[in-house]
């Protein structure tokens, strides 16, 4: 006798929504999706009132940008282990209240160094949020019909940069830079309760698998001397001692990172999935 599927398993919230869960689930993360690609384009017409309101010079304006893009890239290799760890849910669940509250601290930001820390803390959830999305579709659609889905899903990942600039041009000349960081919200707290409801839980009851912690570090380092390098070098000079050491570090953390993610037993990337030859050509 099979036993009954757990109520937020994927298929228990099957048996509860029927066939239409695959559509409900797929609204559900493509508001997370909407939020986070909106956001990172949205701001950047606000930048010449927000360099204004501060005093920014072009080289803290830029990490406004270049920092939401590191944290975006940097946490995208997080989404497996907290999946495992926490389940889809719950981490659907926390990188959307991380995102309200960075986007609130955005809009009332008293300083430069807060505004900067709310853009990195937007891309971190952001990079949580974007290969969720793609997971969930991928485990709820047959693969026949992950076609149609995965379009209608690229519906809101094109429209969403698209329509950032111009709504945020809107915000910016009708009310301030600061509305330009409550646009998203709306959509977040749509996407939280719905994915109370609609998003399975933990698919595994055991203990999770070991975090690569070293890795994390050596990519975080890469990532921030790299950008940092190539946003300060115009600036600076290219062979300037401070462009220079950006990077002499970023090349000995990125070579780290790669023989370490090789050799440890719990990876944060499996890079032997690159000895495939379709899978790296693709």
């Amino acid at each position: 006798m099979t036993s009954a599927p757990r109520p937020d398993s994927i298929e228990g919230l099957f048996a509860r929504f029927g066939p239409s869960y695959r559509w409900l689930v797929t609204a559900t993360v493509m508001m997370g999706t909407i939020a986070t690609i909106l956001t990172a384009t949205i701001v950047n017409v606000a930048l010449p009132d927000i360099m204004g309101a501060f005093g920014m010079g072009q080289d803290k304006a830029q990490l406004l940008s270049t920092g939401f893009l590191a944290a975006m890239t940097g946490t995208m290799l997080l989404n497996a282990w907290m999946v495992d760890t926490l389940g889809q849910r719950a981490t659907f669940m926390l990188a959307i209240t991380i995102f309200i509250a960075a986007s609130a601290m955005g809009g009332l930001a008293p300083a430069e160094g807060v505004l900067i820390l709310a853009r990195v803390l937007q891309g971190g959830a952001a990079g949580i949020l974007q290969p969720l999305a793609m997971q969930t579709i991928f485990q709820v659609f047959p693969p026949e019909k992950r076609g149609s889905a995965m379009g209608i899903y690229g519906i809101g990942v094109v429209l969403a940069p698209a329509l950032g600039p111009t709504l945020g041009g809107i915000m910016v000349d009708s009310f301030s830079w600061r509305y330009v960081f409550f646009m998203a919200v709306p959509f977040c707290f749509i996407g939280l309760f719905m994915a109370a409801i609609l998003m399975p839980g933990r698919a595994t009851s055991g203990p999770p698998r070991k975090f690569d912690w070293i890795g994390f570090g050596l990519m975080t380092v890469f990532l921030v001397t790299l950008l940092n390098g190539l946003s300060n070098g115009q600036r600076d000079g290219w062979i300037s001692d401070p462009i220079l050491r950006d990077f002499a570090i970023a090349l000995v953390a990125g070579i780290g990172f790669i023989v370490w993610e090789l050799r440890t037993s719990a990876p944060m990337l499996n890079l032997k999935l690159f000895t495939n030859r379709v899978y790296a050509g693709a």
